[in-house]
């Protein structure tokens, strides 16, 4: 086999939400955010409905996930990610604001690293080691810092489709690679300008389906990116219920959170060869 997973499956499967209410937004646009209600309403729905939903669906079929929540949604909508941390599913980090990192010096990065780290031990009692960048934007010195602040494992990044390691002054960091087709906004998401339009759901579900396949032929981690205000819409769950029939149906699946998927890299330390050094940054 390409990738040895536990008990002999076949490949993992994570289904992963990341949980950004209206966060990005405020980042990107704060003034349009101050005085423009519908954008920030239209991501509100993901904590306000789309949570829920979600929620009750994982409970229906007893599946794990993993939940990458921003500071600011912790802060803001407490209430919402409570219950995804009473249900007992894996909360990670991911910005404080949804700052994209290319935009962040070193201070400007510990500090956001701090400030969401403090708001998870204010508001939940815990200090995640999960971690995913907004946007999926990292730099060459996120890992280190990652490793320094005690994660163990990092999902931001597309160099395989089964965990890899990232090198670093602290150690190697356990990598979970993510792909954009796994990822629900550039089919969903409607951007003003855009000539892609909005898919229907059976499209997307279709999509998934085969790329799982490919995953389970290539005893591949097929890890799933998804927004709760984006696929937190009733028809677009419908949609996702049938890739989890799909999935389900065949033998020797490992459904997993991230935090388990990356114990299980950790520990059998496997896929070395493709272990990325990551340079120091010159001063």
């Amino acid at each position: 086999m390409r990738y040895r997973w536990p008990n002999g499956a076949q490949c993992a499967v994570a289904l992963t939400w990341d949980v950004d209410a209206e966060s990005g937004y405020v980042y990107r646009f704060p003034k349009e955010a101050a005085s423009q209600l519908d954008q920030m309403e239209e991501r509100r729905f993901g904590v306000r409905t789309g949570v829920y939903r979600i929620l009750r669906l994982l409970e229906k079929y007893g599946l794990p996930a993993t939940f990458f929540v921003p500071g600011y949604t912790v802060e803001h909508h407490t209430k919402a990610v409570e219950s995804i941390h009473a249900a007992g599913y894996e909360m990670a980090c991911h910005g404080n604001v949804h700052e994209t990192l290319d935009t962040l010096d070193e201070a400007n990065e510990r500090r956001v690293l701090d400030e969401q780290l403090a708001i998870y031990q204010k508001h939940l009692g815990i200090r995640p080691t999960g971690y995913r960048s907004p946007s999926w934007s990292l730099n060459a010195r996120t890992p280190g810092l990652l490793k320094e602040y005690g994660f163990e494992y990092d999902s931001s990044l597309m160099g395989d489709d089964i965990p890899y390691f990232v090198g670093t002054p602290h150690g190697d960091l356990a990598e979970l690679p993510i792909q954009w087709l796994l990822d629900d906004a550039p089919f969903y998401r409607h951007v003003y300008g855009s000539t892609n339009g909005i898919a229907e759901p059976d499209r997307v579900i279709d999509l998934w389906i085969q790329e799982f396949q490919g995953m389970y032929q290539e005893n591949g981690a097929f890890i799933l990116t998804m927004h709760p205000w984006i696929s937190g819409r009733a028809g677009r769950l419908l949609g996702l219920e049938r890739l989890i029939r799909a999935i389900k149906a065949e033998p020797n699946v490992w459904w997993a959170t991230c935090k388990e998927i990356a114990d299980w890299q950790i520990e059998t330390r496997q896929n070395l060869e493709v272990t990325v050094p990551i340079p120091t940054p010159a001063t």
